[in-house]
């Protein structure tokens, strides 16, 4: 019952990011005098492979939650662009092409799922300590090597990363 009311919630998250990130792009081109880059939130298609396959490795269940409603995040005009990527963009990540373990001065398990457009990684940790926003470390055999400038936790959960991006969104909307 509790996982129902939680994705009945993020649903609800989801179609307002969905209606102000198309009323982000609509108004953008008038206030910046330039073409918006295609500010979206894609709503979950057949990615039903690609979750079971993530839920088959371990992954997370509040981002299982997420990719059986939302297919991916792409707002490259918000800010410096914030990106979540889809469960198969995540699913190659775990297989090898980003980190699954943060180290240097924190050391935890950790998800990549999303970036921004300046080079950083949105990455969940596994272990309950919240979304970490990862830049300009190393990425080595499958450890992401950062000091403790190079690791900032943005949020204390997916949900709350998620309501951080709405309000971001919001705010430019009503600015």
């Amino acid at each position: 019952m509790k996982s129902d009311r939680l994705r009945l919630d993020l649903r609800s998250c989801c179609k307002r990011m969905s209606f102000l990130s198309a009323e982000f792009e609509r108004r953008f081109e008038a206030k910046h005098g330039y073409p918006p880059g295609g500010n979206r939130l894609l709503l979950a298609g057949d990615d039903s492979d690609d979750i079971r396959l993530l839920a088959d490795l371990g992954c997370a269940t509040e981002l299982l939650d997420f990719y059986a409603v939302v297919r991916q995040v792409s707002l490259p005009d918000l800010g410096n662009g914030t990106f979540v990527h889809s469960a198969r963009h995540v699913l190659t990540g775990l297989r090898g092409a980003m980190p699954t373990l943060l180290g240097g001065v924190t050391e935890d398990p950790i998800i990549v799922f999303g970036s921004d457009g300046g080079g950083a990684l949105f990455a969940l940790s596994t272990s309950g300590r919240g979304v970490y926003r990862l830049f300009g470390g190393a990425f080595v055999a499958g450890t992401y090597d950062a000091d403790q400038a190079g690791v900032t936790t943005v949020a204390p959960d997916l949900r709350r990363f998620l309501d951080t991006v709405l309000a971001e969104l919001e705010g430019r909307i009503n600015e």
